[in-house]
């Protein structure tokens, strides 16, 4: 095999795997204020977080895992380290590791979404209203 042809196959399996561009070992979230990005997210958090463990921002229901939109993550608040807890779970938790489950940039956009909805951020109104550079993206 041609080495032009491994080259391909190398690129063509580290997209498959998420970790091309966008990927593991960044600080801060690539995605971060792109409203394209942080409406997909939105989608992925709704099909793949809600249907068993985690609310909407807006839901007042019974959860099975802890809010995301609060300020008490008791596993950091950090771009890092909320990635991370998404890659590798959380021990002793029902919070499972979605590491090779879903492409790096699609866990870097369900953070963007989780991030822009939170109610502890700057941005936010006084009466908890979100702000229109917020809202846009909805």
């Amino acid at each position: 095999m041609s080495r032009l042809r491994i080259g391909l196959v190398l690129c063509v399996l580290s997209l498959l795997d998420g970790t091309a561009g966008q990927a593991r070992g960044q600080d801060t979230n690539p995605f971060a204020g792109d409203a394209a990005a942080i409406a997909e997210g939105e989608a992925l958090f709704q099909a793949v977080c809600t249907g068993y463990c985690h609310v909407m921002p807006d839901i007042e229901r019974e959860a099975k895992a802890p809010s995301l939109f609060d300020c008490e993550s008791k596993y950091g608040n950090s771009d890092k380290e909320m990635f991370q807890v998404l890659l590798d779970g959380v021990p002793n938790t029902e919070m499972a590791p979605w590491k090779g489950q879903l492409p790096d940039d699609m866990l870097w956009q369900i953070l963007a979404y989780v991030k822009s909805a939170s109610r502890c951020q700057e941005g936010k109104a006084a009466d908890g209203q979100k702000t229109a550079a917020i809202a846009a993206h909805e």
